[in-house]
């Protein structure tokens, strides 16, 4: 659990991970191990920096690169696949981009109800044990949704998308008010999600 002593780091991985972790209670998953070890900050450089996915399945940017890590997962049913995690952290505040592909035994039929059960399972975590605003959106024709809460004295805001058995989700920890801020409206909205 994070506490108010953690830095935005902690915060948006603890974050990343709960959004993340519907595949523990809404699609009965589990990792092998742990998730990403920590990194040494990042230096930010004067543009933004575009990191591609896995396979080229997508694009975010970044206000700098992000340090790249890989967890090996298992469904409940014993099926193995790679969470892919890039981190970027710059003073106060991080940003956290995950994606995996699910395998066959996992049903993602319905992106709106495996996307709310992420959701409501790190709404436990947040401030009131809620989101503060839950904003569903159709982006490139993906169903998607975003969300902002505070944890700690942390702002949090998550973007999620699924496109077949795809989930990339976006999050970002801050400074409190700063879930809107221009950097991070334009970390939100870069993501394109590949054909």
């Amino acid at each position: 659990m994070i506490t108010r002593k953690l830095g935005s780091r902690a915060a948006a991985l603890g974050v990343a991970a709960l959004v993340f972790s519907f595949t523990h209670e809404v699609l009965g998953q589990s990792p092998q191990s742990n998730p990403v070890p920590g990194s040494a900050p990042s230096e930010q450089t004067a543009g933004w920096h575009t990191m591609t996915g896995p396979d080229s399945t997508f694009t975010a940017d970044l206000p700098a690169a992000p340090k790249y890590t890989t967890t090996a997962m298992r469904t409940s049913a014993g099926s193995g696949y790679t969470m892919h995690q890039y981190l970027l952290e710059l003073g106060s505040v991080a940003y956290v981009v995950q994606t995996a592909v699910y395998p066959a035994d996992v049903n993602v039929s319905n992106h709106k109800a495996n996307l709310q059960g992420g959701l409501d399972n790190a709404a436990k975590n947040m401030e009131g044990g809620k989101w503060a605003s839950v904003g569903w959106v159709t982006h490139q024709g993906l169903t998607g949704v975003d969300a902002i809460a505070v944890r700690g004295e942390h702002a949090i805001r998550s973007f999620s998308v699924m496109k077949g058995r795809q989930i990339v989700t976006l999050t970002y920890a801050g400074p409190p008010g700063s879930a809107r801020s221009p950097d991070v409206d334009r970390f939100m909205a870069s993501l394109r999600v590949g054909p």
